[in-house]
């Protein structure tokens, strides 16, 4: 027997031939065992657990091992009742034995030493994986707190979003408020307007009359004052004549008096 396909015609029809058994059988160990009988009797392939792995990649590393030794345990069970049979010669017997039994132990032997290396190699991916799961839990409680700390703080932006919320609608209803009493002014302010516009007209007309009245009485002062002038200098004028007349009158009186 050889150990792998002779053409790439052959690797193809493996191939199809694998995946029509994964259709007909969901089980994995039993589509192991499927597939090693196909390789061991339709391609003349002696089956390993690597080979058998790399060609249906299901289940643990170990799943294949497992089926291969039974796959020769059941081969073995087999080929010994046909090689019991009565109608062989003792010599094909025993030839068929030694044959069968030699095929047994190396490949019981491949088995055992590859179940070892597939054990050595799932303990090892075991530790891995159990590193990787720490390194997971780390990072899961990394960002469950990361989490939490995010929640919080949109907990606490919804509040102040909430309280904004309040606000604006509170600065609405005084913003309509004071946009009423601004409207209510403003027609206030229209009606008054033409009323508005009369008392200014009467406030004008007035103080124009007014001024011409204060105007009057600043002629009539001026001319007060320039008549008063008059009177207090023919007054003045008066006076000093008397005075003079009075120092005559007095001088003369003396001089009378002397003589």
């Amino acid at each position: 027997m050889t150990t792998h396909p002779d053409s790439a015609l052959d690797d193809q029809r493996l191939q199809a031939d694998i995946a029509a058994l994964r259709t007909r059988f969901a089980d994995t160990r039993e589509l192991y065992c499927e597939v090693c009988a196909l390789l061991f009797f339709r391609y003349g392939i002696t089956p390993t657990a690597n080979k058998l792995y790399s060609l249906v990649r299901k289940g643990s590393m170990t799943t294949p091992a497992d089926v291969l030794n039974r796959f020769w345990q059941d081969l073995r069970d087999k080929t010994r009742v046909k090689i019991d049979h009565p109608d062989l010669p003792d010599a094909m017997k025993q030839v068929a034995a030694d044959a069968v039994l030699s095929i047994w132990q190396a490949a019981s032997e491949a088995a055992t030493g590859q179940l070892a290396t597939l054990r050595a190699e799932a303990r090892h991916q075991a530790h891995e994986a159990e590193a990787v799961r720490d390194q997971v839990v780390a990072e899961l409680e990394l960002a469950r707190q990361a989490t939490a700390a995010t929640q919080a703080e949109l907990e606490a932006t919804r509040a102040q979003l909430a309280s904004m919320r309040d606000a604006l609608a509170t600065e609405r209803e005084a913003h309509a408020a004071t946009e009423a009493r601004l409207q209510e002014i403003r027609r206030q302010v229209d009606e008054a307007a033409p009323q508005f516009a009369q008392v200014k007209g009467e406030f004008t007309a007035e103080l124009e009359r007014a001024r011409d009245r204060v105007t009057t009485a600043e002629e009539r002062a001026v001319s007060h004052e320039k008549r008063a002038l008059r009177e207090i200098d023919q007054e003045r004028t008066a006076r000093q004549k008397s005075e003079k007349t009075a120092e005559s009158c007095a001088f003369n009186w003396a001089v009378h008096a002397l003589n």
